[in-house]
Protein backbone atom coordinates (compact mmCIF):
# COMPACT_ATOMS: atom_id res chain seq x y z
CA UNK A 1 0.00 0.00 0.00
CA UNK A 2 1.21 3.32 -1.20
CA UNK A 3 0.92 6.23 1.20
CA UNK A 4 0.64 9.52 -0.45
CA UNK A 5 0.93 13.24 0.43
CA UNK A 6 -1.16 15.94 -1.10
CA UNK A 7 -0.04 19.76 -0.76
CA UNK A 8 -3.04 21.75 -1.39
CA UNK A 9 -3.01 24.92 -2.07
CA UNK A 10 -5.54 27.25 -1.03
CA UNK A 11 -8.79 25.04 1.04
CA UNK A 12 -9.06 21.57 -0.52
CA UNK A 13 -12.49 20.64 -2.53
CA UNK A 14 -14.11 18.14 0.03
CA UNK A 15 -15.73 15.99 -2.85
CA UNK A 16 -12.33 16.11 -4.81
CA UNK A 17 -10.29 14.80 -1.58
CA UNK A 18 -13.10 12.20 -1.26
CA UNK A 19 -12.63 10.92 -4.72
CA UNK A 20 -8.68 10.40 -3.81
CA UNK A 21 -10.00 7.32 -1.49
CA UNK A 22 -11.53 5.59 -3.96
CA UNK A 23 -7.94 5.10 -5.36
CA UNK A 24 -6.80 1.45 -5.04
CA UNK A 25 -3.55 0.37 -4.06
CA UNK A 26 -3.39 4.26 -1.83
CA UNK A 27 -3.82 6.13 1.26
CA UNK A 28 -3.82 9.81 0.34
CA UNK A 29 -3.18 12.58 2.96
CA UNK A 30 -4.14 15.99 1.97
CA UNK A 31 -1.86 18.37 3.96
CA UNK A 32 -3.45 21.59 5.20
CA UNK A 33 -1.56 24.73 4.37
CA UNK A 34 -1.69 25.49 7.85
CA UNK A 35 0.78 22.47 8.24
CA UNK A 36 4.00 23.86 6.13
CA UNK A 37 6.81 25.33 7.49
CA UNK A 38 7.56 29.09 6.42
CA UNK A 39 10.90 28.22 5.16
CA UNK A 40 9.42 25.75 3.02
CA UNK A 41 11.34 23.03 4.76
CA UNK A 42 9.73 20.14 3.57
CA UNK A 43 12.67 18.08 4.93
CA UNK A 44 11.48 19.16 8.28
CA UNK A 45 8.05 18.85 8.12
CA UNK A 46 6.98 15.73 10.07
CA UNK A 47 4.02 14.85 8.50
CA UNK A 48 5.82 13.99 5.49
CA UNK A 49 8.34 11.83 6.61
CA UNK A 50 6.30 8.67 6.20
CA UNK A 51 5.26 9.08 2.54
CA UNK A 52 6.56 7.59 -0.72
CA UNK A 53 4.64 9.51 -2.77
CA UNK A 54 3.96 13.42 -2.68
CA UNK A 55 1.55 15.37 -4.92
CA UNK A 56 2.09 19.31 -5.15
CA UNK A 57 -0.42 21.44 -6.33
CA UNK A 58 1.31 24.50 -3.99
CA UNK A 59 4.34 26.50 -5.71
CA UNK A 60 6.19 27.15 -2.80
CA UNK A 61 6.70 23.53 -2.62
CA UNK A 62 8.45 23.32 -6.75
CA UNK A 63 11.74 24.80 -5.44
CA UNK A 64 14.61 22.37 -6.87
CA UNK A 65 15.92 22.10 -3.43
CA UNK A 66 12.61 21.02 -2.13
CA UNK A 67 11.97 18.54 -5.05
CA UNK A 68 15.65 17.07 -4.90
CA UNK A 69 15.59 16.48 -1.11
CA UNK A 70 12.06 14.68 -1.51
CA UNK A 71 13.64 12.34 -4.79
CA UNK A 72 17.00 11.72 -2.76
CA UNK A 73 14.49 10.37 -0.14
CA UNK A 74 12.54 8.21 -2.62
CA UNK A 75 9.61 10.24 -3.39
CA UNK A 76 7.71 9.68 -6.24
CA UNK A 77 6.33 13.34 -7.35
CA UNK A 78 3.37 14.54 -9.14
CA UNK A 79 3.97 18.58 -9.77
CA UNK A 80 1.38 21.09 -11.07
CA UNK A 81 3.72 24.38 -10.74
CA UNK A 82 6.84 24.38 -12.80
CA UNK A 83 7.71 28.06 -12.57
CA UNK A 84 10.33 27.68 -9.66
CA UNK A 85 12.91 25.39 -11.65
CA UNK A 86 15.16 26.02 -14.40
CA UNK A 87 15.26 23.38 -17.39
CA UNK A 88 18.88 22.75 -16.11
CA UNK A 89 17.52 22.30 -12.53
CA UNK A 90 14.59 19.73 -14.72
CA UNK A 91 17.19 18.00 -16.11
CA UNK A 92 19.85 17.45 -12.80
CA UNK A 93 16.03 16.39 -10.93
CA UNK A 94 15.60 13.94 -14.04
CA UNK A 95 18.84 12.41 -13.42
CA UNK A 96 18.31 12.20 -9.55
CA UNK A 97 15.13 10.34 -10.33
CA UNK A 98 16.62 7.90 -13.16
CA UNK A 99 18.78 6.66 -9.91
CA UNK A 100 16.26 6.54 -7.74
CA UNK A 101 13.99 4.78 -9.99
CA UNK A 102 11.30 7.38 -8.78
CA UNK A 103 8.63 8.65 -11.23
CA UNK A 104 8.26 12.25 -11.42
CA UNK A 105 4.76 13.43 -13.45
CA UNK A 106 3.71 16.79 -14.23
CA UNK A 107 0.11 17.57 -14.81
CA UNK A 108 -1.31 18.33 -18.14
CA UNK A 109 -5.20 18.25 -18.65
CA UNK A 110 -4.81 18.18 -22.25
CA UNK A 111 -3.02 14.72 -22.55
CA UNK A 112 -6.06 13.14 -20.08
CA UNK A 113 -9.02 15.22 -22.25
CA UNK A 114 -11.21 12.43 -23.07
CA UNK A 115 -11.24 13.36 -26.96
CA UNK A 116 -7.41 13.01 -26.75
CA UNK A 117 -7.48 9.82 -24.56
CA UNK A 118 -9.88 8.01 -26.72
CA UNK A 119 -8.40 8.65 -30.27
CA UNK A 120 -4.45 7.80 -29.47
CA UNK A 121 -4.34 4.84 -32.01
CA UNK A 122 -5.83 7.32 -35.08
CA UNK A 123 -3.01 9.74 -34.29
CA UNK A 124 -0.26 7.55 -35.85
CA UNK A 125 1.19 8.83 -39.48
CA UNK A 126 0.26 12.38 -38.35
CA UNK A 127 1.63 15.08 -41.86
CA UNK A 128 -0.07 18.37 -40.01
CA UNK A 129 -1.38 19.94 -36.63
CA UNK A 130 -3.93 22.79 -36.79
CA UNK A 131 -4.21 24.53 -33.64
CA UNK A 132 -6.31 27.33 -32.34
CA UNK A 133 -6.57 28.32 -28.65
CA UNK A 134 -8.48 31.90 -28.14
CA UNK A 135 -8.72 33.33 -24.70
CA UNK A 136 -9.85 36.77 -24.68
CA UNK A 137 -8.22 38.95 -22.78
CA UNK A 138 -5.99 36.50 -20.64
CA UNK A 139 -2.63 37.58 -21.87
CA UNK A 140 -1.50 36.18 -18.35
CA UNK A 141 -2.18 32.76 -19.89
CA UNK A 142 0.24 32.51 -22.67
CA UNK A 143 3.55 30.80 -20.82
CA UNK A 144 1.01 28.02 -19.55
CA UNK A 145 -0.71 27.70 -23.18
CA UNK A 146 2.61 27.21 -24.58
CA UNK A 147 3.81 24.93 -22.46
CA UNK A 148 0.72 22.63 -22.86
CA UNK A 149 -0.15 22.58 -26.44
CA UNK A 150 3.80 22.80 -27.55
CA UNK A 151 3.89 19.53 -24.95
CA UNK A 152 1.21 18.18 -27.04
CA UNK A 153 2.01 18.54 -30.49
CA UNK A 154 5.06 17.04 -29.89
CA UNK A 155 3.42 13.96 -28.32
CA UNK A 156 0.93 13.88 -31.73
CA UNK A 157 3.59 14.13 -33.76
CA UNK A 158 6.36 12.14 -32.24
CA UNK A 159 9.74 13.67 -34.05
CA UNK A 160 11.87 16.59 -33.08
CA UNK A 161 11.35 20.11 -34.45
CA UNK A 162 13.35 21.23 -36.81
CA UNK A 163 12.52 24.54 -38.07
CA UNK A 164 10.17 27.21 -36.08
CA UNK A 165 8.80 30.23 -37.42
CA UNK A 166 7.60 32.50 -34.90
CA UNK A 167 5.10 35.38 -35.87
CA UNK A 168 3.21 37.69 -33.49
CA UNK A 169 1.24 40.71 -33.99
CA UNK A 170 1.53 42.62 -30.84
CA UNK A 171 -1.22 45.07 -29.09
CA UNK A 172 -0.79 48.84 -28.00
CA UNK A 173 1.06 47.76 -24.78
CA UNK A 174 3.94 45.24 -24.64
CA UNK A 175 1.79 42.16 -24.99
CA UNK A 176 1.39 40.04 -27.84
CA UNK A 177 -2.49 39.68 -29.17
CA UNK A 178 -2.12 37.10 -31.81
CA UNK A 179 1.21 34.38 -31.34
CA UNK A 180 1.81 31.97 -34.42
CA UNK A 181 4.00 29.29 -34.46
CA UNK A 182 5.01 27.62 -37.50
CA UNK A 183 6.96 24.11 -36.86
CA UNK A 184 8.61 21.83 -39.17
CA UNK A 185 9.91 18.70 -38.24
CA UNK A 186 12.26 16.11 -39.08
CA UNK A 187 10.23 13.10 -40.21
CA UNK A 188 8.24 15.91 -42.44
CA UNK A 189 5.51 16.57 -40.45
CA UNK A 190 4.42 19.97 -40.08
CA UNK A 191 2.09 22.27 -36.90
CA UNK A 192 0.73 25.66 -36.93
CA UNK A 193 -0.11 26.68 -33.86
CA UNK A 194 -1.76 30.33 -33.08
CA UNK A 195 -2.57 31.47 -29.75
CA UNK A 196 -4.93 34.87 -29.80
CA UNK A 197 -6.41 37.22 -26.59
CA UNK A 198 -8.93 38.91 -28.95
CA UNK A 199 -12.45 37.80 -29.46
CA UNK A 200 -15.35 37.10 -27.17
CA UNK A 201 -15.44 33.67 -26.45
CA UNK A 202 -12.64 30.62 -25.26
CA UNK A 203 -11.95 28.29 -28.32
CA UNK A 204 -9.50 25.65 -27.78
CA UNK A 205 -9.49 23.55 -31.40
CA UNK A 206 -7.02 21.19 -32.77
CA UNK A 207 -7.21 19.45 -36.17
CA UNK A 208 -4.98 16.42 -36.83
CA UNK A 209 -4.37 15.46 -40.27
CA UNK A 210 -2.86 12.11 -41.01
CA UNK A 211 -2.83 9.61 -43.58
CA UNK A 212 -5.96 8.12 -42.63
CA UNK A 213 -7.77 10.84 -42.39
CA UNK A 214 -8.84 14.19 -40.37
CA UNK A 215 -9.71 13.83 -36.89
CA UNK A 216 -10.93 16.71 -34.87
CA UNK A 217 -10.71 17.82 -30.78
CA UNK A 218 -12.60 20.56 -29.08
CA UNK A 219 -10.86 21.04 -25.43
CA UNK A 220 -13.63 23.43 -24.46
CA UNK A 221 -16.44 20.93 -25.07
CA UNK A 222 -17.96 19.87 -21.29
CA UNK A 223 -20.54 17.27 -22.98
CA UNK A 224 -17.11 14.77 -23.58
CA UNK A 225 -17.12 14.31 -19.17
CA UNK A 226 -19.72 11.99 -17.48
CA UNK A 227 -22.50 13.42 -17.09
CA UNK A 228 -22.58 12.40 -13.76
CA UNK A 229 -19.65 14.88 -12.75
CA UNK A 230 -21.41 18.10 -12.49
CA UNK A 231 -24.27 16.96 -10.71
CA UNK A 232 -22.73 14.87 -7.99
CA UNK A 233 -20.45 18.30 -7.47
CA UNK A 234 -22.83 20.57 -8.26
CA UNK A 235 -20.19 22.63 -9.49
CA UNK A 236 -19.02 23.95 -12.87
CA UNK A 237 -15.43 23.69 -11.95
CA UNK A 238 -15.38 20.10 -11.28
CA UNK A 239 -14.27 18.62 -14.89
CA UNK A 240 -11.14 20.29 -14.68
CA UNK A 241 -10.80 18.58 -10.67
CA UNK A 242 -11.91 15.44 -12.34
CA UNK A 243 -8.82 15.54 -14.60
CA UNK A 244 -6.67 16.13 -12.28
CA UNK A 245 -8.10 13.27 -10.39
CA UNK A 246 -7.41 11.12 -13.24
CA UNK A 247 -3.99 12.01 -13.70
CA UNK A 248 -3.05 11.62 -10.14
CA UNK A 249 -4.76 8.01 -9.99
CA UNK A 250 -2.68 7.53 -13.59
CA UNK A 251 0.07 8.78 -11.38
CA UNK A 252 -0.47 6.05 -8.46
CA UNK A 253 -0.97 2.97 -11.14
CA UNK A 254 2.17 3.76 -12.77
CA UNK A 255 4.18 3.62 -9.52
CA UNK A 256 2.17 0.51 -8.28
CA UNK A 257 3.14 -1.05 -11.44
CA UNK A 258 6.53 -0.39 -11.69
CA UNK A 259 6.69 1.90 -15.07
CA UNK A 260 9.13 4.54 -13.71
CA UNK A 261 11.90 3.55 -16.05
CA UNK A 262 11.05 6.67 -18.04
CA UNK A 263 10.33 9.97 -16.70
CA UNK A 264 8.98 13.07 -18.23
CA UNK A 265 10.97 15.48 -16.90
CA UNK A 266 13.60 15.57 -19.46
CA UNK A 267 10.74 16.00 -22.22
CA UNK A 268 9.87 18.70 -20.01
CA UNK A 269 12.93 20.63 -20.31
CA UNK A 270 13.29 20.70 -23.40
CA UNK A 271 9.90 22.36 -24.00
CA UNK A 272 10.92 24.96 -21.28
CA UNK A 273 14.12 26.21 -23.37
CA UNK A 274 12.20 26.44 -26.25
CA UNK A 275 9.98 28.48 -24.56
CA UNK A 276 12.23 30.66 -23.87
CA UNK A 277 13.31 30.54 -27.22
CA UNK A 278 10.38 31.41 -28.30
CA UNK A 279 9.88 34.22 -25.56
CA UNK A 280 12.87 36.24 -26.94
CA UNK A 281 10.84 36.36 -30.21
CA UNK A 282 7.85 37.37 -29.61
CA UNK A 283 7.38 40.52 -30.07
CA UNK A 284 9.46 40.53 -33.53
CA UNK A 285 7.33 40.31 -36.59
CA UNK A 286 8.70 36.98 -37.98
CA UNK A 287 11.64 35.43 -36.51
CA UNK A 288 13.07 31.80 -37.45
CA UNK A 289 14.73 29.65 -34.66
Amino acid sequence: MLNGAFLYSGVPDEFFTASLHSIRGARWVTVAPAMKNQDCGIPDNPILHNFNMVAILDAEFTSFACLSELVRRGCHLFLTEKQKMSPDEMIKLSHLAEEGNTLIQFRNDLLFHPSFVTDNKNRQETKLVVLQHVAPQKHYMLQEMLYCNLLMTLKIIDAEPSRINVCSIPSSGEQADIVNLHMNFNNGSAASLTFSFTGRKTEHLVSVHSSKGTTSYNFENKNLFPASLNQESGKKSFPDNWLLFKQITHFTESILKKSCQRNVLSEEAKIFMLIERINQKLLVGSVLI
